[in-house]
């Protein structure tokens, strides 16, 4: 199967990195917790600390890449940007599959209540109402409540995507974005945001601090580097070298969260950046990444970000029926469901509802991913 001449433009490895940036939210929504509790029993705090961290940077691998897909086009001049067409697009391609998704979330809450077991009361979940479906419709959201808890992610990304015209009209040109100035940039940045994150605390702890995650739109003061580094990965060019040193900041930072928590989600976001440049530069990385297999995965991890909390919560809420809590037959139970149960899902959601919004995909009519074996890339 050859590729069309008109979806070659579309870099398919960072499909790839999108692939790996959700297995990762899965594995951490799945696995982590226990792991981290077995590493806390083994009298490990640091390293239960830096592992329940690191499987949750997937978010910041999302939003760097974000960044470069969204923002490359109109930053080097490839295409005009019109702010009615960009909103359009945005809300077409983003709103079809999280109203799916919020609903099947919302009837999973439904099934909980409807249907108690020890699991009701062990997890808190939202009662179903239409007007908190109402109210989650929009994604942004302010209080930090959900159906399905990954979703405050999403709305932090969402803020990013109202500042884009303003990103693209305040941005210097390519020819004039230097390492000094990007330096200092960075700089600024993270002044501005530790000083936010230090007020907030301080005034504001209801609705963020960064002594703990807060899972609303006020949780962006944690990530403005992420985006900012998928900005500067969008406007130019970058050399091995500054892949090593982005990956060696960013793990200095990465280890300094220890002391101050959101340190790691610069650190990330600055690491992240240096990983996407090797995606760009080293050609072994690049033939992973683009993998037949990698595309699949990564064209579905939209789909499969929205849904597979949701189908936890379910295969959980099920499982709760017939073992008792904290058993190590509920666990292997869920797991063995869930995480299945979650792919087949995004498959779906994926099939009958995202890649009618999606432009530029390879495996769009590919159902089951051995279907893939046909793709020649």
């Amino acid at each position: 199967m050859s590729i069309p001449a008109e979806k070659q433009e579309r870099f398919h490895f960072l499909d790839g990195l999108r692939g790996i940036a959700a297995l990762m939210i899965v594995f951490h929504h799945s696995f982590t917790s226990n792991i981290a509790a077995i590493f806390r029993h083994m009298n490990l705090p640091a390293v239960a600390y830096y592992f329940s961290y690191f499987t949750q940077s997937g978010v910041e691998l999302f939003f760097v890449l974000s960044g470069i897909v969204l923002l490359r086009p109109y930053l080097r001049q490839q295409r005009k940007f019109d702010v009615g067409q960009y909103f359009f697009r945005r809300i077409k391609r983003i709103y079809p599959p999280y109203w799916a998704a919020l609903l099947f979330g919302a009837g999973v809450s439904w099934y909980i209540y409807a249907f108690p077991t020890w699991y009701t009361h062990a997890v808190w979940h939202p009662f179903f109402l239409w007007w908190e479906v109402l109210k989650e419709s929009v994604i942004i959201n302010f209080d930090g409540g959900y159906y399905n808890l990954a979703w405050w992610s999403l709305g932090v990304e969402m803020f990013f995507y109202v500042l884009v015209p303003v990103v693209i009209f305040v941005f210097p040109k390519q020819h004039v974005l230097n390492n000094r100035k990007m330096i200092g940039a960075i700089i600024v940045t993270l002044v501005i945001s530790i000083s936010l994150q230090r007020w907030l605390t301080a005034n504001c702890p209801v609705i963020y601090s960064y002594k703990r995650t807060t899972p609303n739109v006020y949780q962006f003061v944690c990530y403005p580097v992420c985006f900012l580094m998928g900005i500067f990965l969008a406007a130019r060019d970058f050399s091995t070298r500054h892949a090593y040193i982005l990956l060696l900041v960013g793990g200095v930072f990465v280890g300094f969260s220890w002391f101050y928590l959101p340190a790691a989600n610069a650190g990330y976001g600055l690491a992240y950046g240096g990983l996407v440049i090797l995606a760009f530069k080293a050609d072994g990385f690049k033939r992973f990444l683009s993998k037949p297999i990698m595309i699949w995965l990564g064209e579905r991890s939209y789909s499969l970000f929205l849904i597979h909390f949701s189908v936890f919560y379910l295969t959980d809420s099920v499982m709760a029926h017939f073992t008792s809590p904290k058993s190590a037959s509920y666990a292997l139970l869920t797991r063995c469901a869930g995480i299945p149960v979650a792919l087949f899902a995004a498959m779906l959601l994926f099939h009958f509802v995202e890649r009618r919004q999606a432009r530029g995909l390879l495996t769009g009519n590919m159902f089951w991913p051995w279907q893939v074996r046909s793709l020649k890339i």
